[in-house]
């Protein structure tokens, strides 16, 4: 028993060489993933604080969404540069799907708390943390074991996909929803509250549903990898760069 503990300890430490050198730390597109994780902080402060510039108060949201395109021209820019000019990395390749889905989720904390009077928003939220903690439990439990999941599958990139075209009209035409169609405040009529709700409702839905299916499909391909026994990991795989990793998105 002592041996196969040692064993798996051994191998583990291997795996963190594997994915954490120190000549990646710096290279060009993993500055990219840090930038765009800052660039999606920025977004929340600017989307969600009251800012007015010279008389427009949608001056917030208009640079919100901005700094959002920038982060997303950010993500193609560090692959096509990882690509382009042998910068490839273990780190990268983990780093990537981080920056990704710390993008997602603080597109979803912006919406529940501008639009929280819409309960569609809270469980296509709660989904969508569902999916991502029980695939980094996966991931972890994989990994532990020298398995991914081999790279994004397609029920993956289209629920990303949806999920990242629902969310960002919402945050651009959210604010012009409910201003037309008011959900409080004298202006507000049972006419105004349907429309709005049948609009973010059916929205949410959508993108709910597939973060379901993303999710259920994704756990069962855990169940099979988990069957399998674990790999032992190579010297060569220590340092090896550039393999896909975990982006299941």
């Amino acid at each position: 028993m002592k041996n196969t503990n040692e064993s798996n300890n051994q191998n583990f430490i291997n795996i963190l060489k594997k994915y954490f050198r120190k000549e990646d730390v710096f290279k060009v597109p993993n500055i990219l993933c840090y930038f765009r994780m800052l660039l999606v902080v920025a977004f929340m402060l600017c989307y969600l604080l009251p800012i007015t510039i010279l008389g427009n108060h949608r001056a917030g949201t208009y640079i919100a969404v901005a700094m959002m395109m920038i982060a997303a021209y950010t993500d193609f820019i560090d692959g096509f540069i990882a690509r382009t000019f042998d910068q490839k990395s273990n780190l990268g390749s983990l780093l990537d799907p981080i920056a990704d889905k710390f993008m997602q989720f603080c597109i979803a904390i912006a919406l529940m708390v501008k639009f929280s009077a819409f309960p569609a928003v809270y469980v296509m939220f709660g989904v969508f943390m569902g999916k991502e903690l029980t695939l980094v439990f996966e991931d972890i439990s994989l990994a532990k074991r020298n398995h991914t999941f081999g790279g994004a599958k397609w029920y993956g990139k289209v629920a990303s996909f949806i999920f990242y075209l629902i969310t960002v009209f919402l945050l651009i035409a959210g604010p012009f929803i409910v201003e037309a169609f008011p959900v409080t405040g004298p202006e507000a009529s049972s006419e105004t509250i349907r429309v709005a709700h049948y609009i973010f409702d059916s929205c949410c839905a959508f993108a709910t549903l597939w973060l379901l299916i993303s999710w259920i499909q994704y756990f069962f391909l855990y169940l099979k990898l988990r069957k399998q026994g674990p790999l032992e990991i190579s010297k060569g795989e220590q340092t090896e760069s550039g393999k896909e990793l975990n982006n299941h998105d």
